[in-house]
């Protein structure tokens, strides 16, 4: 990987900087080195882990790999610059900057690029099965529904946040791939009969039932004398 090649690069010049403190360039020069390079891994470290990222989003066909050019064209012109000895404050802070512009512009992209796709997924889940499933699953996938449209809203995107995603909508998807797809007037009544407080028998019709029968809710409905 391009910048793989830079981090090395920065290595082996604080490598080549201990080397100096202890001969007759001066710990000066050394310790001016020592800190540049500290500054450009930093810097380096981050861009990788943009570019890791990058990398996983493609893996999910959320978004194209990323494009490196620009670092390679940065890399090239440090190495040139640092063949016939330390790079001055100036050649470590362009090199930085390249790479702190690398960094934010794969993140910029990766946050987009997720924020579209994990949309997508989302929108195309069978949510309006959730009402009825079983209690216990219900409140389940509820759960899994709110985990995942926070993680669609992200803003520090890591690695971590796509598996948790991408398991977390696997379990939801299980829950409801065999699931029918309840009519309008089912969702109306139990959005009733979940409100608080519980609508009495009186309130229930008789076609209501047969509505609860019908999609075997019946089986999930408890019913309670007031006052018992």
């Amino acid at each position: 990987m391009t910048n793989v090649s830079v981090y090395d690069k920065a290595m082996q010049l604080q490598n080549r900087a201990r080397q100096i403190a202890a001969g007759a360039v001066g710990e000066k020069e050394a310790a001016r080195v020592l800190g540049r390079s500290r500054e450009l891994r930093a810097g380096l470290a981050e861009l990788r882990t943009q570019v890791e990222l990058s990398h996983a989003l493609a893996a999910l066909g959320a978004a194209h790999q990323p494009d490196l050019s620009g670092i390679d064209a940065a890399r090239s012109a440090f190495e040139r610059k640092a063949l016939n000895g330390l790079p001055s404050d100036a050649v470590f802070n362009t090199a930085r900057k390249k790479v702190q512009e690398a960094a934010s512009k794969l993140k910029a992209e990766s946050g987009a690029a997720w924020a579209a796709w994990a949309t997508e997924q989302v929108a195309a889940l069978p949510l309006a099965r959730i009402p009825i499933l079983p209690r216990g699953e219900r409140e389940a996938a509820r759960t899994r529904e709110k985990d995942l449209r926070q993680a669609v809203a992200t803003k520090n995107l890591s690695k971590a946040d796509l598996t948790l995603f991408t398991g977390t909508y696997a379990l939801l998807a299980e829950s409801l791939h065999d699931k029918s797809d309840p009519p309008g007037e089912l969702l109306d009544l139990l959005d009733v009969l979940e409100k608080r407080p519980s609508p009495t028998l009186r309130d229930i019709t008789d076609s209501d039932i047969a509505l609860l029968r019908r999609f075997e809710m019946d089986i999930h409905i408890t019913m309670q004398r007031s006052g018992a």
